[in-house]
């Protein structure tokens, strides 16, 4: 397992024993098993899955048995969980730890997951801890070969749910009726069912307003639309956003938002290079936009390193930056165009481009 033997030579670096992973996305980058997170936490296990991974490049993964009969090629404790009776989930996954543990020869400093990591854990394993959150993010940012090909169909799956969206905006369909059809697309390109983060918006209050969850709100004539996907494909994220009227000639004041926010993208996709300073890429992108009279309170872009004023860190070539500068206007709507950019040896590239325009069927 290649990632397994970079995150070991992390520790190495940082001079940490074992990493002890309990975020999904983390177990699923070291080990390659996709644990489930479309309902949360299993209501079947007593903890969260747990990777180990030591500098040694010893793994094992401890699992509800519920979960255990998916994971393949890879060492593993399960405990009981899913049962005809009635028995204390939480303690079995502690004995499940301290099983695992043992039979690996968890010694020493352990690096945890500061935002996952069970409290409960720390006398388990006793010894000193320490959070790899940000040395585990900055490894997980570099994807390899075989983690490029994963975002390349993710990003792919997220182009046909665009796709989707601009077939079934239409006049009487509601945003979950759109939605839902969104992402039976997206799902049936996968062949499994995706967790599935983002939103489709209409009207001028919801594409406007930050926050807002998609409703049985009918489409009109006129609405602007937000769609912003943000599918999880066998256990790497997409993302992307478009924007758009339905049925009808986009006003003077939203074309003005929708190329603004457009061509701040084309300008990212120009800027983006290995050793460009983040807060430097967000700093170009807000002046850009406070220039065509726009602001927007979020993000310019996200994934490890959030495109942000005050991050300090540089791209590195085969990250990959979901960028979205935006625009709102409680009197017009809301606008934001995103896609998935990888970073280059030499600049970016769109990883799976879709249509961008603010008028279906132009």
């Amino acid at each position: 397992m290649e990632n397994v033997a970079r995150l070991a030579g992390v520790l190495g670096e940082i001079k940490v024993d074992w990493a002890v992973l309990t975020g999904a996305d983390s177990v699923c980058f070291a080990t390659g098993h996709v644990v489930s997170i479309e309902i949360g936490l299993n209501p079947f296990a007593g903890g969260p899955t747990l990777a180990f991974i030591g500098r040694d490049q010893s793994v094992g993964i401890v699992c509800a048995n519920i979960e255990g009969e998916q994971i393949r090629g890879v060492n593993y404790e399960t405990y009981r969980g899913f049962e005809c009776a009635v028995t204390d989930v939480a303690a079995n996954f502690h004995r499940a730890v301290l099983a695992m543990a043992k039979r690996l020869g968890v010694s020493g400093k352990c690096g945890i997951e500061a935002r996952s990591h069970p409290a409960s854990l720390n006398e388990i394993l006793g010894g000193a801890s320490v959070s790899i959150d940000h040395d585990l993010a900055r490894l997980r940012a570099i994807k390899t070969p075989h983690e490029i090909e994963k975002m390349r169909f993710a990003a792919l799956c997220v182009a046909a749910g665009q796709d989707e969206a601009r077939k079934r905006s239409s006049v009487g369909a509601s945003e979950l009726d759109v939605l839902n059809r969104i992402r039976a697309r997206m799902e049936n390109m996968a062949g499994e069912r995706c967790a599935f983060a983002g939103e489709y918006l209409s009207g001028v209050t919801h594409t406007a307003t930050l926050g807002t969850q998609p409703s049985s709100r009918v489409l009109q004539k006129g609405d602007p639309i937000i769609c912003d996907l943000g599918p999880r494909v066998h256990g790497y994220w997409g993302d992307s956003c478009g924007s758009f009227i339905v049925d009808a000639t986009p006003s003077d004041a939203y074309l003005r938002m929708f190329q603004a926010s457009r061509e701040a993208l084309d300008l990212a996709i120009s800027e983006i290079r290995p050793g460009l300073k983040v807060s430097e890429l967000d700093r170009i992108l807000r002046a850009f936009m406070q220039k065509q009279g726009y602001v927007y309170p979020h993000h310019s872009g996200h994934e490890f390193p959030r495109i942000v004023p005050d991050e300090d860190a540089r791209l590195e070539a085969d990250m990959f930056l979901m960028i979205e500068p935006s625009a709102y206007d409680p009197e017009v709507g809301g606008v934001r165009c995103e896609y998935m950019l990888r970073v280059t040896s030499t600049g970016s590239e769109i990883v799976a481009p879709f249509e961008l325009n603010p008028v279906l069927g132009a």
